[in-house]
């Protein structure tokens, strides 16, 4: 899976000078269109085409950060929070991670695999179903301020396993029930935008 980078760090964070500045290196538009093509280029998205056909979809109020973004691996935040007025809602302050594997045959990974994989501690709110387990967990933290009680799940969307966290502040909205309904949202909408795999029939010899 892809690691938490310095680069998603500043986007998520919303400091649009600096992406704006990297998106728009080298370009020569000529006077004033260099700086509308830089913002043009760090705008958030709503979705995103990831690899293998996987479509991410962002829960309400929340946007895809376009600097983040990678084949595998993407960064959603507050839509204010990354340069959007207006649209955010009631969404509560917080941060989604969304890391991409091809999936193998067989269930998906338990809350306590995916805890040890990642250096978890005090596992707890295990809920699994058809195609998604979530919990809620304890570990290093993302951001400075943030608490350090989070949201973790892995989902089946189309032929791709999506490991998903969701940070959130000290005694923020996100970090209660709330997230845990921000990852199933955005696990269920990008399942449904997603084409399913074609199932090949087999070749008889």
């Amino acid at each position: 899976m892809t690691t938490w980078t310095f680069r998603g760090l500043v986007a998520a964070l919303g400091l649009t000078t600096l992406t704006a500045c990297e998106a728009g290196q080298g370009l020569n538009l000529g006077p004033g269109l260099n700086q509308q093509a830089g913002r043009k280029a760090t705008l958030p998205l709503s979705r995103a085409n990831m690899t293998a056909g996987v479509i991410l979809v962002a829960p309400n109020g929340f946007c895809i950060d376009r600097v983040s973004l990678e084949p595998r691996f993407a960064v959603m935040a507050r839509c204010d929070t990354l340069g959007v007025k207006g649209v955010s809602g009631s969404a509560p302050r917080g941060l989604v991670t969304v890391s991409l594997t091809q999936a193998k045959p067989g269930p998906l990974p338990t809350a306590q695999q995916m805890a040890a994989a990642s250096a978890l501690e005090n596992v707890d709110d295990v809920e699994t179903s058809v195609g998604l387990v979530t919990f809620r967990a304890q570990g290093r933290l993302p951001v400075g301020g943030y608490a350090p009680t989070q949201w973790r799940g892995a989902a089946r969307i189309g032929g791709q396993i999506a490991g998903i966290a969701v940070y959130g502040p000290e005694n923020g909205e996100i970090i209660s029930s709330t997230g845990r309904g921000i990852l199933r949202q955005m696990v269920n909408l990008s399942v449904e935008a997603t084409p399913k795999p074609i199932k090949r029939a087999a070749v008889p010899n």
